[in-house]
């Protein structure tokens, strides 16, 4: 395999996580009856609290943003830092 096959299986995974986390967040912020991990309200502003309500849309807010690691991953590695 070489590096822009590597690469686009990077991206197509990065997207598939991206889109999992994110059915799954929309999943959450609509159903009601669990508990969130973390007590978004006490340390959180509330517009956090308001769109993390429950275990479903945390996980999925972090896979969204687990996701974008490997989509952005080809082009950081590309990237040539100023000398």
């Amino acid at each position: 395999m070489d590096g822009g096959n590597r690469y686009r299986a990077h991206t197509v995974w990065g997207w598939a996580i991206t889109l999992l986390g994110c059915a799954l967040w929309i999943y959450g912020y609509f159903i009601t009856g669990s508990t969130s991990f973390l007590n978004w309200p006490s340390f959180a502003p509330s517009w956090i609290a308001d769109t993390l309500t429950n275990w479903q849309s945390e996980i999925g807010m972090l896979l969204t943003l687990v996701g974008s690691v490997p989509i952005y991953y080809a082009q950081f590695k590309t990237m040539r830092l100023p000398e």
